[in-house]
């Protein structure tokens, strides 16, 4: 099955907006998904994977290298030499 795709010439304020748009509505589709609406976990499930989609092709504005970004990420242990 192949789709059709376009192109669409969008600001980095608009991908923005849009971004908060769908993260707004993935917490309604969460909500209504977790009361027993099916058509909402379907919708939901479709929205992650356009979230994703979206998230995958935007320009990364954080300049830190890739071992920063990961190093943050890691849980901080301290030793504590008291």
């Amino acid at each position: 099955m192949t789709r059709d795709t376009h192109s669409v010439a969008l600001s980095q304020e608009e991908l923005d907006l849009i971004a908060a748009a769908l993260q707004t509505q993935e917490k309604i589709l969460s909500v209504q998904a977790r009361a027993g609406g099916k058509t909402a976990g379907l919708r939901l499930s479709a929205l992650k994977a356009l979230s994703r989609r979206l998230n995958a092709q935007r320009p990364r504005t954080d300049a830190a290298p890739i071992w920063t970004r990961l190093s943050r990420a890691l849980p901080c242990h301290k030793t504590g030499a008291a």
